[in-house]
């Protein structure tokens, strides 16, 4: 079949990365490699990145992850859920998502406790180059960020309930931020 398009391979890409990081100033953390997994963490700005790529796939996934430690805001998250909070699931997932990324909740013993903004990079394929991972890592930081800052809105309205002892409210539900 002439229509195959050539690929390039594991060692390639793995050299070939490396490269585009080093030139684009990104700190590589730790390098990964397991039964024929590999990986980066990397350092993007201030926030760590995972350069994750799954063997026999032919992609690798740039996803920057956002975790919540506080058991007070992991049950308040998880209450908005349970009442299937259609504002709040829109706010979130608006928050999280992107043009150019997707997202997806972090569950640990049924409960939600943060999530992943991700996208896919396809360094198999010629038309590959340093711009696209720049933009690849452009965009989960930028939309993580927004994430985290919701998450972090959302914990300090959790706050000033605990605070204050009264619930937080707002005469206007569009809005998003006070």
């Amino acid at each position: 079949m002439d229509d195959l398009i050539p690929l390039r391979s594991d060692d390639e890409i793995q050299l070939l990365l490396k490269q585009y990081l080093q030139s684009m100033d990104v700190e590589i953390v730790k390098e990964m490699e397991k039964e024929g997994n590999w990986g980066f963490w990397v350092r993007f700005g201030n926030y760590p990145v995972l350069i994750d790529h799954r063997k026999g796939t032919h992609f690798c996934i740039v996803a920057f992850q956002i975790t919540l430690k506080d058991e007070r805001a992991i049950r308040h998250l998880n209450e908005y859920y349970e009442k299937n909070d259609a504002q709040f699931i829109y706010e979130l997932t608006r928050a999280f998502t992107s043009p150019l990324t997707a997202h997806s909740r972090i569950i640990e013993s049924g409960k939600v406790i943060g999530y992943t903004v991700s996208k896919y990079i396809y360094p198999y394929h010629g038309e590959f180059n340093m711009r696209t991972l720049d933009i690849a890592l452009q965009s989960v930081v930028s939309t993580g960020t927004v994430g985290a800052a919701f998450l972090k809105w959302m914990a300090r309205v959790l706050e000033v309930q605990y605070e204050r002892g009264i619930e937080p409210g707002d005469t206007d539900p569009t809005r998003l931020f006070v």
